[in-house]
């Protein structure tokens, strides 16, 4: 039973960059399978993307975090599961060289068993006491204490108790701190220490709240506990003024009647009798000295005890001014000073259980245990990073902890910060500094918890070298995730290969109008074609009889192989100087016919057997919108390879023809001049002067840069690699090229003249 994992899209869309068959994309088209590796869960499929087909833009497509009507994409998962960008399953490998800096922290890039319990343990231990000093208990101290700012006076009386649990509760209600500034290993040796534990007493709830209501209103408990009762003097008509007090509110409601409101006497004057009570009240409280005066006001005949005395303050205060004795006043705050500790006691108990649903002190005691040892990575994350990414930069990569750094472990590339650091103060090369970035790029990938990665050409900035090492770390280090490789580089394909045989499923990325868009599967037969230049030259040399079947034009067929031919001979034991027919048949500006069949046969065996004679005038003569000469369907890229590189050629011959015939540009007999030179002495001109100074340097500038047109074509510099870089172009944008150069041909023929 095949392990092979598939991913299946219905739909993908980026403005109008996908045609319109990608919105509704058929299973065979719309399918990517991933090559199982037997000693991993991943599996790769590499999707070859010629320049401006898409590649990038479904890269851009797959990253994107929320669809819309510009962009997006529907696919499932081999098991059914819907996948959109809202899942967020796709991590994306882009341009390193567009990366300033490897942003992240460390814990993005580090595994190790240790290291990943460690930010386990300090990620948990911060979320708990955020949510302890932020949450839990300040809405504790609100909701049971009426503790909100910092003058709170109840707070003080805690101060009185416990200074340290004191110091701890000040920075939770203190709105600006919320516990921030408490030292948290210092915390957590308060709570553990059984000796800080208080003794909690059953109270009263009614006896309770009237204290916390106190404190936070009246505070007539405090003023209450401040008295010195042996500044009290006894008076016995004490009891007489709040009887005054109880009858002067009543006259002063009802004064006005014209009988008593309490025995109905109709000798009634009300304003004489309140007078009179008032006068009275008056002479008894002036003869009271200032701290029973203030004893008095302060607590008897305070408003909020009126009606809510539970420790019956009124009375015992009465008491003791009248009989002089203090032993009930004197019971009365033994009791309130008790009733407070164990108030302060059930905060301090608060603060010591804030973790006690959690398992915060055992993963404390864990974290400063793994942190009495160096950190230690896993075997491959520093096989990776030692002997991969070092060993390339010749600089010294390491871990190091640092107690003061939040993140507590530091990346340190030599003596300095590797993260977050602008990459020219690396002081490495360009190479080095795209090196380092991608390989951390692909550390991060490895380390994340996204199912697929999506690698963007991941080595299109890179040297021979770092390309072999990049496609190294592709297959180790990315092994369990899926992987989808987007590139237009036949390098990366075979690099892949010689990592390990058979690695991936190889695809097309199609997308021209009319075509047979979405993701074309490469058959391993013809995926082997672009890995081994052996099986190239077996497909050649006819053998299995797979060529002359896809052959539906022989001639075209033998046009497009010319260049072939001639790198082929240019290897080969050639004593007929065939490479030599073959180069001056490909030059526009020579009159050349030669049997290419018959050279065909020479190098690859008897395979066609009979003369096809091919001249010059024949190459110029080719249609390149009527190019249907090899079989597509048994080999899609070889056929579109052949296709370009006849076209290329085409080009090439009709450049170098029009300028040498319009500008009569001398070539001797057996010379070869090159298309750039014969492009810069048809539109030499040095003088600024010259009206027609400008039109020539831009026509210059047109020639030299045209893709088709470069001299590293592998037709014209004896490249093996017949699928590089023919096949580095879309077909819409190589026929709009097409356009264009015979266009400008036309233009300077029309300008000049022939």
């Amino acid at each position: 039973m095949s392990k092979d994992k598939k991913l299946t899209f219905a739909q993908i869309h980026n403005g109008n960059i996908f045609g319109s068959d990608f919105n509704e994309l058929k299973d065979n088209n719309g399918t990517i399978v991933f090559k199982h590796q037997n000693q991993a869960n991943g599996g790769i499929a590499v999707i070859y993307a010629p320049n401006g087909t898409g590649k990038s833009s479904l890269a851009k497509v797959l990253g994107s975090q929320g669809s819309s009507g510009e962009c997006g994409f529907i696919a499932k998962d081999d098991v059914g599961n819907e996948i959109t960008p809202e899942s967020g399953v796709f991590h994306i490998v882009a341009d390193q060289i567009q990366r300033h800096i490897i942003q992240g922290d460390e814990s993005q890039y580090l595994v190790g068993k240790e290291i990943r319990r460690e930010y386990e343990l300090k990620k948990r231990i911060g979320d708990g006491f955020n949510r302890v000093f932020k949450d839990l208990l300040p809405s504790t101290y609100k909701k049971n204490y009426g503790l909100s700012k910092v003058k709170d006076p109840l707070l003080k009386q805690l101060e009185r108790i416990d200074s340290q649990a004191y110091k701890y509760v000040y920075s939770i209600v203190n709105r600006n701190q919320k516990g921030d500034d408490i030292d948290r290993t210092e915390f957590i040796e308060y709570i553990k220490e059984l000796g800080n534990r208080p003794n909690i007493e059953s109270i009263d709830d009614g006896e309770k709240q009237f204290i916390i209501q106190d404190y936070s209103g009246s505070c007539i408990i405090e003023r209450l506990l401040s008295v010195d009762v042996s500044s009290i003097k006894k008076n016995a008509e004490i009891k007489t003024i709040e009887q005054h007090s109880d009858a002067i509110g009543i006259l002063r409601k009802y004064h006005s009647l014209k009988s008593c409101i309490v025995c109905d006497n109709d000798d009634f004057d009300g304003d004489s009798l309140l007078h009179k009570k008032e006068a009275a009240r008056k002479s008894i409280y002036d003869s009271l000295d200032k701290k029973t005066k203030d004893l008095l006001e302060n607590a008897v005949m305070d408003s909020s005890i009126k009606d809510n005395d539970p420790f019956d303050i009124k009375r015992v205060v009465i008491d003791f001014i009248e009989n002089g004795d203090p032993t009930n006043f004197e019971k009365l705050r033994e009791q309130l000073h008790n009733r407070i500790t164990n108030i302060c006691h059930e905060m301090i108990l608060a603060l010591i259980d804030c973790f006690s649903d959690t398992t915060m002190l055992a993963d404390f005691d864990e974290l400063a245990k793994i942190r009495e040892s160096d950190p230690v990575l896993d075997s491959d994350d520093l096989l990776f990073i030692q002997e991969v990414i070092s060993e390339n930069i010749d600089r010294d990569i390491k871990v190091v902890r640092e107690e003061d750094n939040e993140r507590n472990f530091v990346l340190m590339l030599g003596d300095s910060p590797l993260l977050n650091v602008d990459r020219d103060d690396m002081h490495l090369s360009t190479g080095e500094q795209n090196f380092i970035s991608l390989a951390f790029e692909l550390l991060l990938a490895k380390n994340g918890n996204k199912e697929y990665v999506v690698l963007d050409d991941p080595i299109s900035s890179f040297d021979s070298i770092y390309k072999n090492k990049i496609a190294f770390c592709i297959i180790k280090f990315l092994e369990n995730k899926k992987q989808i490789v987007l590139t237009h580089n036949i390098d990366l394909i075979r690099l892949l290969h010689v990592q390990m045989k058979d690695s991936y499923y190889l695809y097309i990325l199609n997308n021209t109008d009319g075509g047979n868009n979405g993701f074309i599967r490469i058959e391993d037969k013809e995926k082997n074609l672009l890995i081994s230049l052996s099986d190239l030259v077996k497909l050649f040399q006819a053998k299995g009889g797979d060529l002359l079947s896809a052959i539906k034009d022989k001639r075209h067929f033998l046009m497009a192989m010319i260049p072939f031919i001639r790198g082929y001979a240019h290897i080969c034991q050639d004593p007929d100087d065939y490479y030599g027919a073959l180069s001056n048949i490909m030059h526009g500006y020579n009159d050349s016919k030669i049997n290419v069949a018959g050279i065909y046969d020479y190098f690859f065996g008897d395979v066609f057997g009979e003369a096809e004679e091919i001249s010059t005038e024949d190459i110029l003569a080719v249609d390149c919108n009527c190019l249907d000469f090899f079989d597509s369907n048994m080999y899609p890229l070889l056929a579109e390879t052949l296709r370009q590189s006849l076209i290329y050629y085409y080009l090439r011959m009709k450049v170098e023809k029009t300028l040498v015939e319009v500008f009569n540009i001398s070539i001797k007999d057996d010379d070869i001049v090159l298309l750039n030179q014969i492009i810069m002495k048809a539109f030499s001109c040095s003088d600024e002067n010259d009206p027609e100074f400008e039109y020539k340097r831009a026509c210059r500038v047109f020639f030299a840069s045209r893709k088709t047109l470069l001299n590293e074509f592998n037709h014209f510099e004896g490249n093996m690699n017949i699928f590089q870089p023919a096949i580095d172009i879309s077909p819409v944008k190589l026929m709009k090229e097409v356009d264009d150069i015979e266009l400008k041909l036309s233009e300077i023929k029309e300008r000049y003249g022939e």
